[in-house]
């Protein structure tokens, strides 16, 4: 009869593995997600930044992020056939209480005017910033710390505007907000459009290594 007792370094060594190819599956699987959310969200801000150069004022196209974003996941995610285990479920719960959390930070810009721009941009830096943690991936640990840290630029240019601009001046005011757009776009581009090439060209490259070698 086989003995399928595991001693303890087996039983270390099996786990280890275990973490370890869910962390590289995990770190294969974030670069698309990052991808989808980050170039959706820069091209949305800056299509904003060009109307309102022309004095066009769309709000409603930010909503036309967590749309175009939710979409893009339904379809790479029928194209992502990898079994899930405890950490995958863990990370896909953690952006999904965040993605909620926009659709409410939305509403509370409508109707109470809260810094949107601020709270998307700290509480995207933490989902970031833990996806990177978790992965152990320098480029999109870094891409969530410089973002939650970028995220106080709103408020500071906000107190910046009270004391120095004069709001009697409606087009040198609506000119300092919208920098608000190209801000947004810039720190979305460096927390989740880089890192997503990172991982990617980190994938691919181990990928036509394996490839070489067999």
């Amino acid at each position: 009869m086989q003995n399928n007792n595991f001693s303890e370094a087996q039983s270390l060594e099996l786990i280890t593995s275990m973490i370890n190819d869910s962390r590289a599956r995990l770190a294969r699987n974030s670069g698309t997600p990052f991808l989808i959310w980050g170039y959706t969200t820069v091209a949305i801000s800056i299509l904003n930044y060009i109307l309102f150069q022309y004095d066009v004022k769309c709000w409603w196209l930010w909503w036309l992020i967590p749309i175009i974003g939710w979409v893009g996941m339904m379809i790479w995610g029928k194209h992502d056939n990898g079994a899930k285990n405890y950490i995958d479920r863990v990370i896909s719960i953690v952006w999904s209480v965040i993605g909620v959390s926009f659709v409410w930070i939305m509403f509370a810009f409508v109707y109470y005017h809260a810094p949107i721009l601020f709270l998307v941009i700290l509480m995207a830096g933490m989902g970031t910033t833990m996806t990177g943690y978790v992965i152990r991936d320098k480029a999109t640990k870094i891409g969530g710390i410089v973002a939650m840290a970028s995220s106080m630029f709103f408020p500071l240019k906000h107190w910046l505007m009270i004391r120095y601009v004069d709001f009697n001046d409606l087009a040198l005011q609506a000119e300092w907000m919208n920098i608000d757009c190209l801000l947004f776009a810039a720190i979305f581009l460096f927390m989740m459009v880089i890192p997503g090439h990172i991982l990617n060209r980190k994938y691919n490259s181990k990928n036509n290594s394996v490839c070489s070698k067999n």
